[in-house]
């Protein structure tokens, strides 16, 4: 009893520390050859270009850059233990110094042998100084204390604060003068993307059609030239390897940040990735199958040893690997069959919790109850810190559920209506815009229709939390926009 109790006092001041302030990915480096503090120091100027911090309003490049950083701090961490990681390729977000408020990609393969060798690469990749490591020392040398090293190096100078730098960008302004000034740069923009954004939509259907797929998605935000350059390949990587057709036949394939098979049985193929590493997945794929049919029997133990409650994803999230799913979901299942030995379900609860939803997610997860209802709970959460979280949210949780599909209709309704209305070419939102979010932008635009549908006219036209222009001619507007 003694233990339990030790137990859950400990798991309590985890959940206190999580909601702390903590920056996020922090590690432990024991270098060989360059000391943890020469990698800081020779990184630092790369972190400041491609931190996510920098990047607040601009969520998909932020969430891009902040995905591809936590690949770079495990790939380096392995080179720092003396391991041998496999090569990744990756892809960040910087801003364009020529077109204020504009950004571009960059790709960094991450494929040498040495620390010295990748923190090079990595500064030569990004044009910049590359003096300062090679005046280090080349002998290996032990590790001369341990340093926690985290993502952000802002505390490390004192000096450089990317909310003032960025602050100008920040200020709100209001729609109308916006699209004044900004709508004939997009027009023209726009023009110029049409051939690309057709030859997307030609292969897109080429692709569906020769391979027998499903669907064919990519994720959100991925550059029109970049995505026609992956639907190419794709293409090539058909032509020449024939034997991929009765492979993928059936299949739906989705670009995205990694490669690997999604736990709905989704192909997910890495934009910043070669062809040759979708083709080893590929031929693969029947040895994933027999994986993947685990996935329905492990639900289902959760969902048994929870009264039925449903096992889902959450809304509006990128694809989830076949292989961290199913780490998640053994975890949990261990985890509550231990807990049912013990322990009775409290009093208070019903028969069956089917009308909940659950999400099962990696351990460093939060356990929270998300804005559509959904209880996301961490694999590594203790079940009795469970059971009292669906205790005390259970009432809540099904009434945000039910205000969510309610929500949803509603969206949907607004969105075609405001489509129509201002005769936009494409109407679309960012994950992180909640259905609530977008029905309060989109009867706000209906309300202002006659002074702002000969603007948007024709336009492509994204519902985010930040004004934008892109490369391609999308416009990116916030929800929250403010009248003239």
């Amino acid at each position: 009893m003694i233990n339990l109790h030790l137990r859950q006092a400990r798991w309590r001041f985890v959940v206190l520390l999580k909601k702390a302030p903590i920056l996020p990915d922090t590690v432990w480096l024991q270098v060989r050859g360059l000391s943890s503090a020469e990698v800081a120091t020779a990184l630092r100027p790369f972190y400041f270009l491609v931190h996510p911090d920098l990047f607040c309003q601009h969520p998909r490049a932020q969430h891009i850059n902040d995905s591809s950083l936590k690949l770079l701090n495990n790939h380096l961490d392995l080179l720092i233990q003396d391991q041998k990681p496999s090569p990744v390729s990756l892809q960040f977000y910087v801003r364009n110094k020529n077109l204020e408020g504009n950004l571009h990609t960059v790709d960094l393969c991450l494929n040498k042998p040495s620390l010295r060798d990748t923190v090079h690469g990595i500064l030569s990749v990004f044009h910049l100084p590359t003096k300062y490591v090679d005046s280090l020392p080349e002998q290996s040398r032990k590790p001369d204390r341990k340093i926690k090293w985290s993502r952000s190096f802002y505390d490390a100078t004192g000096v450089f604060n990317p909310e003032e730098e960025f602050s100008t960008a920040r200020k709100k302004e209001d729609l109308y003068s916006w699209l004044i000034k900004n709508m004939g740069e997009a027009e023209k923009r726009l023009a110029v993307s049409e051939p690309i954004r057709q030859d997307i939509v030609n292969l897109q259907a080429g692709l569906i059609h020769e391979l027998g797929l499903t669907k064919l998605t990519w994720q959100r935000g991925l550059g029109t030239t970049h995505l026609r350059g992956c639907l190419q390949g794709l293409r090539s990587l058909m032509m020449h390897h024939q034997e991929v057709k009765d492979i993928l036949k059936g299949r739906a394939i989705h670009f995205g940040n990694e490669t690997g098979v999604s736990f709905e049985g989704g192909v997910v193929l890495s934009t910043s990735e070669v062809r040759n590493q979708w083709l080893k997945l590929i031929v693969r794929l029947p040895e994933q199958d027999a994986v993947l049919q685990r996935i329905p029997g492990m639900q289902k133990a959760v969902s048994n040893a929870l009264r039925d409650i449903k096992i889902t994803h959450r809304k509006y999230q990128s694809y989830v690997l076949l292989e961290n799913y199913i780490q998640h979901l053994r975890r949990l299942v261990t985890a509550l069959g231990d807990y049912r030995g013990r322990d009775a379900f409290p009093k208070t609860w019903p028969e069956s919790l089917s009308s909940l939803e659950l999400v099962v997610e990696s351990a460093a997860g939060p356990l929270m109850l998300s804005p559509t209802g959904q209880i996301l709970a961490p694999s590594s959460c203790p079940p009795w810190l469970l059971v009292n979280f669906i205790t005390e949210n259970m009432e809540q949780a099904e009434k945000t559920i039910n205000d969510y599909h309610s929500i949803r209709d509603q969206e949907k309704q607004l969105y075609e209506q405001c489509k129509k209305e201002l005769g936009l070419e494409f109407l679309e939102k960012d994950d992180s815009v909640m259905p609530a979010m977008m029905i309060q932008c989109l009867e706000r635009l209906l309300k202002d229709t006659y002074r702002l549908s000969p603007l948007l006219t024709g336009a492509r036209l994204w519902v985010t939390h930040y004004y934008a222009v892109m490369l391609d001619g999308e416009v990116c507007i916030p929800w929250e926009w403010s009248y003239g």
